[in-house]
């Protein structure tokens, strides 16, 4: 099985919505899909925890969050968001997700 993890660091609304695009269309076509939210991007947690983002809704009822790193989702205040949404939190890495682990399942990183 083909396995894609994408690194969203940046808080940009176009970016995140063509993340999700190859997100959806990867886990369509058999692919073992990921997202990590990092740094900046914590924030579209908690600006799409109140709007009806069916694409946010989407990711997370498929259960394609990989993670939401810890330190950030906290310095970016979204960690409280994270939790109410049920996100998987990590920070086995300093606080941070650690890739480690992913590449050794044998998943592709892409970092953004």
């Amino acid at each position: 099985m083909k396995k894609q993890l994408f690194v969203l660091f940046n808080y940009s609304k176009g970016i995140f919505t063509h993340i999700l695009l190859n997100v959806f269309d990867l886990a369509e076509k058999g692919y073992e899909v990921g997202v990590i939210f990092e740094s900046e991007a914590c924030k579209l947690i908690v600006e799409y925890e109140t709007k009806n983002y069916d694409k946010f809704e989407r990711l997370k009822t498929q259960n394609l969050v990989a993670a939401v790193c810890e330190v950030c989702a906290r310095a970016m205040g979204a960690l409280e968001a994270a939790e109410r949404q049920g996100l998987p939190i990590d920070g086995t890495l300093h606080g941070h997700p650690t890739l480690e682990s992913w590449i050794n399942d044998g998943f592709q990183v892409m970092l953004i």
